[in-house]
């Protein structure tokens, strides 16, 4: 499990002016609780990635068929002739049907389930990304913040150049599946011009139309201008997270204890 540990300087902001220290305290609360939440997520991304590369058990595979055998025969009773092809697929429904309740009653989850939820936590760690850079360019219009907070927004934009494009298409899968952009403010979604692409699994002179990918540990997106775009979901994305966090928070002057970050 990766935990990133930070030291938040104080306790209180150092100002004369209350309600700028409680204004920009309330901010800097917003993105601990999207930095730690961009942590949960990488953690919960890894695990399930790790779980799904595991090789089926053969052990459990001969349980299984064993047990749909046992239940088979007990639905083959409720027939005079279970051998007529006409009841076949009813038998096999209610055989499959019976089987899946007993796994799920015993806490094995869905396939589909289990295959959506590496995705699920992918995007979790895009949308906390994109959430704590849009609370960062909040702060830095806030009045006498230090000017480093400028800089620490800006090193966002390096070090996730395609944030916004991945999440924007995350969002808006209706209009990217369509082959569809943006649209300005006002006007429907424009087609989408799609752009050459390599990423290591798709290569095309043309562009083509990538939606909910995951490459290694990379989820990307196709974005509005046509370009796919993607974003790590990585121990090394949170170390660069990391770092402009603890810097964000050592910009400020602060007054009372220091605290170690996350809690117990």
């Amino acid at each position: 499990m990766y935990i990133f540990e930070i030291v938040k300087p104080g306790t209180w902001l150092e100002s004369e002016d209350r309600d700028w220290s409680w204004e920009i305290e309330g901010i800097l609360r917003s993105l601990e609780g999207q930095f730690y939440e961009a942590n949960l997520a990488l953690n919960m991304f890894l695990h399930t990635l790790q779980r799904d590369r595991r090789p089926p058990c053969r052990e459990q595979w001969e349980a299984d068929a064993n047990r749909r055998s046992e239940i088979r025969r007990q639905v083959e009773q409720k027939y005079e002739n279970p051998y007529d092809h006409s009841v076949w697929d009813d038998i096999h429904l209610e055989t499959e049907t019976i089987f899946k309740r007993e796994q799920w009653q015993s806490g094995k989850l869905p396939r589909e389930f289990e295959q959506n939820q590496v995705f699920m936590h992918a995007r979790a760690f895009l949308y906390a990304l994109d959430s704590f850079d849009k609370f960062l360019r909040v702060l830095k219009n806030q009045p006498n913040v230090p000017a480093e907070i400028s800089v620490l927004h800006d090193e966002i934009g390096t070090s996730f150049p395609d944030l916004r494009g991945v999440r924007n298409t995350s969002q808006h899968m209706e209009d990217r599946s369509r082959g569809l952009g943006a649209g300005r403010r006002g006007q429907p979604p424009q087609p989408l011009e799609l752009q050459p692409i390599d990423n290591g699994l798709v290569k095309s002179e043309n562009g083509a139309l990538i939606l909910n990918c995951l490459n290694g540990t990379k989820y990307g997106n196709t974005m509005a201008d046509g370009h796919y775009g993607e974003v790590d979901v990585s121990p090394a994305s949170m170390e660069a997270l990391h770092s402009i966090f603890q810097r964000l928070l050592e910009a400020f002057t602060w007054k009372g204890p220091k605290t170690h970050l996350p809690s117990i």
